[in-house]
């Protein structure tokens, strides 16, 4: 007896090749005999479920000291104005929009769905550019400098193809399913991303983990990567006098793993899975938690809306939510605790490294520490920004890759 798919193909015969080739697609799945390629790069879009976007009515919200603000914590005037904002003004479909304009892929690599946005410059001449995010950041971050990097005003300034990949546990790329996701890892799947792509040859941008994994990218490809632009570098003292021997100003800038307020920090590394069933579990607890770090992290002048978009912050804080991916993107600290990726001091680093010095960034080390690892070709001290510098300062950011990665290509 002939089979269904055998009777398909007689009935076809006179089908084109893309035809037949998707109806035996759809009978396979039918069946529930599709296979998936795992390398294949398949187009996405943005939709979140109506049933996902939950309210924020039935919050029960703790008690604060009156009289206090920031002093233990985040402020309860601040998150009840940002969640009433969030549930009431907040449209999240106006933001998954901003995010569909752009051209969105998902991929598998080492068993994991990997998000990104990559949007092509129609310049011949364009630089592939990587923009990777730390935490808690995500693609969102990035959004505003897609236009100008993809599309520069000025014809004597560089042009980016622009690849932003969620990293793997967080937004779109989804949770994590095995242990061992460290920056390490992540930057192999990244590498092979830009392999899958067709990019021998190719810039990355990070901060926060974006730093770490751009890095150790260079690392495991020196002959693919042309340049990293970092806005965040790590470095140990290079030998036990070299703490004493620090300014004061240089000490307050180094010294930000010393002080409670990097506790979140620690308590990530240590127990990311306890701290996900309360952050998981509640939105205003999530916004609250995020609400605290974007008020120490930016260049505020007492608030951090007046550092980053109310609405960016929001879609950054939903992204999350509505992906599950609250707990596992914390898995990165503990992950990386857990390999020991820094406990051997890392070996100099040849690939040229643009450093933007952001002010109100975090730990920062004094510079003499920093360059017997990283070929530091440029340096700019910014006017002003903190730690999320692509929401803060993008005109700053965008200018100051476009001048490091002219210089180069020049070479």
């Amino acid at each position: 007896m002939k089979t269904w798919f055998q009777r398909a193909e007689r009935t076809v015969s006179q089908c084109s090749r893309l035809l037949l080739a998707a109806l035996l697609l759809f009978l396979s799945a039918a069946l529930g005999q599709a296979q998936v390629e795992p390398a294949a790069i398949r187009p996405f879009k943005v939709h979140v479920p109506d049933q996902v976007l939950i309210g924020l009515a039935e919050t029960k919200w703790p008690d604060q000291l009156p009289g206090t603000t920031w002093e233990y914590g985040a402020d309860i005037k601040k998150v009840k104005e940002l969640a009433e904002y969030w549930q009431n003004g907040y449209d999240w479909r106006a933001q998954e929009a901003k995010i569909n304009r752009f051209d969105q892929f998902t991929t598998e690599i080492d068993g994991q769905q990997i998000y990104f946005i990559h949007q092509r410059s129609p310049r011949p001449d364009a630089i592939p550019l990587m923009l990777i995010h730390g935490w808690p950041g995500s693609v969102v971050e990035f959004l505003a400098l897609i236009e100008p990097l993809t599309h520069p005003k000025d014809s004597h300034s560089p042009a980016f193809h622009v690849i932003i990949p969620s990293l793997p546990g967080f937004g779109f790329s989804g949770p994590t399913a095995t242990r061992g996701w460290g920056p390490k890892r992540m930057a192999k799947a990244l590498v092979v991303l830009m392999d899958r792509l067709g990019y021998s040859k190719y810039g990355i941008q990070g901060g926060d983990w974006g730093s770490l994994i751009a890095r150790d990218m260079a690392y495991q490809a020196p002959a693919r990567v042309i340049g990293l632009h970092l806005n965040l570098l790590t470095a140990d003292p290079p030998n036990p006098q070299a703490i004493a021997q620090m300014s004061d100003s240089e000490r307050k800038r180094f010294s930000y793993f010393d002080r409670e307020e990097s506790s979140f920090f620690f308590l990530q590394a240590a127990e990311p899975q306890t701290l996900a069933y309360a952050l998981n579990d509640s939105p205003v607890g999530w916004l609250a938690w995020m609400v605290g770090k974007f008020q120490l992290l930016t260049d505020n002048n007492g608030d951090f809306l007046t550092a980053v978009d109310r609405d960016t912050f929001l879609t950054d804080v939903t992204l999350y939510w509505v992906t599950d991916t609250v707990g596992s993107a914390m898995r990165i600290y503990r992950e990386h605790r857990l390999t020991g990726e820094d406990a051997v001091p890392s070996p100099r680093l040849e690939t040229p490294v643009g450093y933007a010095d952001f002010p109100r960034e975090v730990a920062v080390p004094p510079f003499r520490w920093i360059t017997p690892t990283y070929n530091v070709v440029q340096r700019t001290e910014m006017p002003k920004g903190g730690h999320f510098a692509a929401l803060e300062q993008p005109d700053l950011l965008v200018d100051d890759i476009r001048k490091f990665f002219d210089e180069v290509m020049a070479r």
